[in-house]
């Protein structure tokens, strides 16, 4: 029986995370994946955006640009094992399940069992798509975010259920391949952690492009008519498809998981209940990642990652979810940290915004297409305190985490308001939004 101070079952972004943190803390970490490692992650996050990572010509056939998604895969994936091998991470390939609190059993592929032990687990191997009743699997028809790198074409048509910015990302990716999308969300807004100016600040960047918006709306039914499915939605609109792709709703942990009979709180679709340290119900035992029951974005799979690794290895850390900056891959990105001002009264603050636009019209300027913006700075109106950022630019992506570390820092809205930037700085719009903040602020 081998041992170890943490194991890590599951090698997607949180879980790598999780085992390149705490073994930089100094543990004995083993980490065990039954697939390669960061594969299904990455090509999740990837499928539809891989020219970010290299060079495709625009007219390279679906057949290509998969070959191109595998081969970019692959060097992710060895990329990444060469990251815990330099970190004295342990890696086992097998089938891991959890035996006991402080144990993993694992099934390797020439049958071989092994029984690993831990003073600590984390959790990590990710989550299945939940299909509704209205909405079944049915392969190459109605499938998962999750799916679209095994389609041998992509759709004509296409609806994208979901909100937020798995959905708005994965519709403007098939847009770029050439696809007709309609994007359909029962939440009023699209983006429901942003505030409503900055709801409609984006959606016309999504019906320039033709993609039809669908917010507030249910599915009521569908019928398949030859090769499409006639769509109906609860307020009598109608239209056809060829394809249905579900983008959040998630599993947590499947149904014969033997971690519910061990203790592990779970509520609704198996989702896995953490607190703010990301341990379960049951001590000793952290699940971060997809594993909660919905999808996490890059930065919040590495936030719980490390929280999880640093509370494994003896530290008292929390997670403070509103710190995580999220970045939407749209033209151009969005990006936002902290509170908004929907949320920062449940946080106990008196908010109060800054907003300024740069150029920005809600279309793409073509003659100068990196150029614009729109910025909103978000206060304590008692303690003149940022507390949180709005952006949608095509430098939001850089500009967001240097927001993040200003929040950290306590920052006022003079401090930002007040800096002194260079004609034409790209940074001059937040000091705009800062100042702009800085007038409401003396506002009675």
């Amino acid at each position: 029986m081998e041992e170890f101070d943490v194991l890590v079952l599951g090698g997607g972004l949180a879980g790598v995370s999780a085992a390149l943190r705490a073994a930089e803390l100094g543990g004995r970490v083993c980490l065990i994946e039954r697939n390669h490692i960061g594969k299904a992650g990455f090509q999740r996050r990837n499928t539809l955006f891989i020219e970010n990572r290299c060079s495709i010509a625009p007219s390279v056939s679906w057949e290509e640009y998969r070959n191109i998604l595998h081969s970019e895969t692959e060097q992710y994936s060895q990329s990444v094992r060469e990251k815990l091998n330099v970190a004295g991470v342990s890696v086992i390939e097998g089938e891991g399940r959890l035996a006991s609190p402080t144990e993993i059993n694992v099934e390797k592929s020439d049958g071989e069992h092994l029984l690993l032990t831990g003073r600590s687990v984390i959790l990590a191997y990710g989550s299945d798509p939940r299909f509704s009743a209205t909405l079944p699997h049915e392969e190459g028809i109605v499938i998962s975010i999750d799916e679209i790198p095994q389609l041998a074409a992509l759709p004509e048509k296409v609806l994208v259920v979901g909100g937020g910015p798995f959905a708005s990302e994965t519709a403007l990716g098939l847009h770029k391949r050439g696809c007709k999308v309609f994007l359909c969300y029962e939440q009023k807004e699209l983006f429901p952690q942003l505030d409503e100016d900055f709801n409609a600040a984006i959606e016309p960047r999504f019906k320039e492009k033709k993609i039809k918006i669908l917010p507030g709306k249910k599915l009521i039914s569908i019928y398949k008519n030859s090769d499409e499915l006639e769509i109906t939605l609860e307020t009598g609109i109608k239209f056809s498809v060829h394809q249905i792709i579900i983008t959040g709703d998630r599993m947590g942990v499947k149904e014969n998981d033997i971690a519910e009979k061990l203790g592990i709180r779970l509520g609704e679709h198996q989702k896995v209940f953490v607190d703010d340290s990301m341990m379960t119900s049951l001590p000793g035992v952290y699940a971060v990642g997809s594993i909660s029951g919905e999808l996490t974005s890059d930065t919040l799979s590495q936030a719980e990652g490390k929280i999880a690794a640093e509370n494994a290895m003896g530290k008292k850390r929390i997670l403070n979810r509103e710190w995580v900056s999220q970045v939407a891959r749209l033209i151009p990105d969005v990006a936002y940290v902290g509170c908004s001002m929907k949320t920062a009264p449940q946080q106990g603050f008196h908010p109060v915004e800054g907003v300024f636009e740069e150029g920005f019209t809600g279309a793409e300027n073509m003659s100068s297409p990196q150029t614009g913006g729109r910025y909103k700075i978000v206060a304590d109106k008692r303690s003149r305190l940022i507390v949180g950022a709005q952006i949608i630019s095509h430098q939001a992506a850089d500009w967001i985490p240097i927001l993040l570390l200003l929040i950290k820092k306590g920052v006022t809205v003079g401090n930002l308001a007040n800096s002194i930037t260079s004609e034409g700085a790209k940074i001059s719009g937040l000091c705009e939004a800062a100042r702009n903040c800085a007038r409401a602020l003396k506002s009675p």
